[in-house]
């Protein structure tokens, strides 16, 4: 039987070809084992059969099936020309493709960083250029390894020919491949190459402009806003509520359900009102960014970008200047990388659904099972509850969302008998009323939401510092549950400040957005308290006040939803798609009398996409500082390697157990390094805050442990982990005097533990016996009998 890969004269078949892509494969098995036994030397992995080789086999599989798939047409056209000329010219494509792997895989093994889109920037920081040197070498061991397979797979075909057709083979390996995660570690170089050089060359819409930071621009605050406060001495406090889904249809002056929000509706009468406002985004989360940061959108959402930008949002402004910082909402934080976002602006404290106690409700879960977290009343009650007065000024942000569907809120029966009462009493009619009465549970939330936000606003006024306060109460998006006017109703809000230090309730008529609220309280903090602001500035927005309805030049982009910016601002035309409309009064809209515009604002709408997408995915909203500059070090990208070759999924969890058995395992500083990573992508993951503080602990660090652990009890008041851990770190070190104030915080937020009632008696019981209790007083406040913590 002939075996060899010796041209001969007569035509080869699909058996030929089947045995070069079999052996193309097994070439690249062999480079797998380059790539990892390369790392395990460096001390990079633990292993070199591990799960990431696992896994990059199988994508090598995945890209081998798509080159068959590619070529075998190729090899079948060449051969019906000329007999051997598609065998030959396959295997010098072959050869040529484990010659360009064998160099990236290079690459990678050395500066442990992959190839990709801008890879020529990236051969010349790293003196790639010589990785050309190795190319022979490549190409010979492909040859090689080539005709060696090749001999050896002489009698699969055998095996093959008895199974389905080869292309759906193929096909089907390589659609497998599709839903299986890729990390540098365990990806095959040259597709990954190929696949992101391709989507940067076609991408059409790509920033051809020639300022680097395109954004940036010399910021000039405003003083306007100042002329309607009565400023104190102090810099006021700030509280921000961002009311999820409600839009200018319930709360305004032509409001037409404005029932619906008695309280909120009767406030505008003592505040500084907008009712030419936009929400710059369709979705709630979204909104935040904007607000805060007046920020851009990138492809998915700002929350969402991947790599760290430079940005400078009122929560670094109001550090900036010695405010305390907080965020609340009643769901999870972690969704759509919110509390990330916060996290990474150093806010100073943030509550989420893991912060309530038992006295608390969760929302009734939906029918998918799954609860959005705690309803309104008890997103401002617990707030109000905690309250703690600080030495200097503060931000309080909320997000709510009980007006979110399912609408699931407390006592619905009455609140719905209000909807009843409304539609009595004749106020709606026609297809407005049509509506409402088949969405009595939408507007019973408002009506629930609104009482809500009227009791916290009643509540602060109880507290000295609501003399010292400004209200800003918005929506994030108007309500998509019910049917929309137009394609701008979506992303009409409310906008209004309400403060006790206004000189007179006022009715601003500019046409402004959510991004324009950062530049104008920058503005108003400098004019009225000499606050420190940057000389430049990459916001979206210029101010809240204006002459007139339509400042000519000004843009307002609008992200509806992920991946999808369709409509844009410019001047007093908006267009949506490829249709353009003027905005009349009441931020309606109608056809212009004029298209002579519409190409100048096609050319700025695309300008602006193209510009959003390079700030964001190039890091090009704002310089960063010279440490910031400092491309991340071999040591760090190392660490990396090591992490995809544990950790390939977006599950965190799974990340976290694997932590926690390395931790187990003694291999302690990979469980910290995977811990950090962890932490990093997900900031408010409570289990790994805790396991870190117990490696710490368990490393007798007990200052460190202690303190990540404090943070953790901080974050997360009702996790019982994080006490137990720090009870552990107490005892261990010495310091069970400490426990006196843990033990506070435990019956504060009522979690009813043994295992911390047997670990605060313990202490106790040391404390008796190393004779550190110093009074009676402390030994009585410790008494568990009296206490009830047998």
């Amino acid at each position: 039987m002939q075996t060899d890969i010796n041209i001969g004269a007569k035509k080869r078949d699909l058996r030929d070809f089947i045995r070069l892509i079999l052996a193309f494969f097994l070439c690249l098995c062999l480079m797998s084992l380059y790539q990892n036994t390369r790392l395990y030397w460096a001390g990079v992995l633990d292993g070199v059969i591990n799960k990431s080789f696992l896994l990059l086999v199988v994508h090598h599989l995945g890209f081998t099936s798509l080159s068959a798939l590619f070529l075998v047409f190729l090899y079948k056209f060449l051969e019906q020309i000329k007999a051997n000329l598609g065998f030959k010219t396959v295997v010098v494509l072959l050869v040529l493709v484990l010659g360009v792997e064998g160099m990236l895989t290079k690459y990678y093994v050395d500066n442990y960083e992959i190839l990709g889109a801008g890879y020529t920037e990236q051969l010349k920081r790293n003196n790639g250029l010589s990785l050309f040197y190795y190319l022979p070498a490549f190409l010979f061991f492909g040859v090689v390894a080539m005709y060696l397979f090749y001999r050896a797979t002489t009698n699969i075909y055998d095996l093959i020919s008895r199974m389905y057709p080869f292309t759906i083979i193929l096909f089907s390996l390589f659609l497998a491949t599709l839903i299986t995660r890729k990390n540098p570690v365990n990806e095959n170089k040259t597709q990954h190459l190929v696949y992101h050089s391709a989507e940067e060359s076609l991408d059409f819409n790509k920033y051809e402009g020639q300022e680097e930071y395109p954004l940036l621009k010399q910021f000039e605050p405003s003083a306007e806003l100042a002329d309607y406060f009565q400023y104190k001495e102090q810099p006021p406090n700030l509280v921000l509520i961002v009311m999820d889904g409600v839009g200018s249809d319930f709360v305004g002056e032509k409001a037409t359900y404005k029932a619906f929000m008695p309280y909120l509706n009767e406030l505008i009468n003592k505040s500084l009102y907008w009712p030419h406002n936009l929400s710059n985004t369709g979705e709630s989360t979204a909104s935040i960014p904007s607000i805060i940061g007046s920020l851009p959108f990138g492809e998915e959402g700002f929350t969402n970008i991947h790599e760290k930008t430079n940005q400078y949002t009122l929560i670094e402004l109001l550090n900036d200047n010695e405010f305390h910082t907080s965020f609340h909402f009643g769901g999870n934080a972690s969704l759509n990388n919110l509390g990330k976002f916060l996290y990474e602006e150093e806010i100073d404290y943030l509550s989420d659904r893991k912060a309530f106690g038992p006295q608390y409700k969760q929302q009734e879960p939906d029918a998918a099972g799954i609860s959005l977290g705690y309803h309104d009343s008890d997103l401002f009650g617990k707030w109000l509850d905690d309250f703690q007065s600080t030495d200097g000024p503060r931000m309080d942000i909320f997000l709510t969302q009980s007006t979110r569907n399912p609408f699931h809120i407390p006592a619905e029966d009455k609140y719905k008998d209000r909807v009843e009462g409304i539609l009595a009493s004749k106020q709606i009619e026609g297809r407005d009323r049509r509506l409402i009465e088949k969405n009595r549970e939408i507007f019973a939330s408002l009506l629930y939401a609104d009482k809500a936000i009227g009791d916290f606003i009643e509540g602060y006024k109880r507290k000295s510092e609501f003399y010292n306060t400004v209200f800003i109460i918005t929506g994030s998006h108007n309500l998509r549950d019910l049917p929309q006017l137009d394609y701008l109703d979506r992303y009409r809000v409310p906008l209004l400040m309400y403060s006790p230090m206004l000189k007179s309730p006022e009715r601003i008529g500019s046409l402004v957005s959510h991004a324009d609220v950062l530049p104008e309280l920058a503005g108003l903090l400098n004019a009225t308290h000499n606050f420190k602001i940057p000389e430049k500035v990459a916001w979206l927005g210029e101010g809240l006040v204006h002459k007139g309805f339509i400042k000519e030049e000004k843009a307002i982009p609008l992200y509806r939803h992920r991946k999808n910016i369709q409509e844009y601002i410019k001047g007093n035309l908006v267009i949506s798609g490829n249709s353009l409309y003027e905005i009349g009064a009441n931020l309606s809209l109608f056809d212009p009398k004029s298209s002579q515009k519409k190409e100048e604002i096609k050319k700025s709408f695309r300008e602006f996409k193209a510009i959003n997408t390079y700030v964001t995915q190039k890091n090009k909203l704002l310089p960063g500082n010279e440490l910031e500059g400092i491309p991340a070090s071999k040591n760090n990208k190392s660490d990396l390697v090591w992490i995809n070759s544990v950790f390939n999924s977006v599950d965190y969890d799974n990340a976290y157990k694997t932590a926690r058995d390395l931790a187990i395992a003694g291999e302690r500083e990979r469980a910290l390094l995977l811990c950090d990573h962890i932490l990093k992508e997900v900031p408010g993951h409570a289990d790994t805050e805790v396991l870190k503080g117990r490696i710490y602990a368990w490393n007798k660090e007990y200052p460190r442990a202690a303190m990540i652990l404090e943070k953790a009890i901080k974050k997360y008041p009702v996790y019982a982990d994080a006490y137990s851990a720090l009870l552990d770190v107490y005892f261990w070190s010495d310091t069970n005097y400490k426990v006196a104030e843990l033990k506070k915080l435990i019956r504060k937020h009522r979690i009813g533990n043994e295992e911390l009632s047997n670990k605060i008696k313990r202490a106790e019981d040391k404390m008796k016996q190393d004779q550190t209790l110093f009074s009676s007083e402390n030994l009585g406040y410790l008494n568990f009998e009296e206490d009830g913590y047998e």
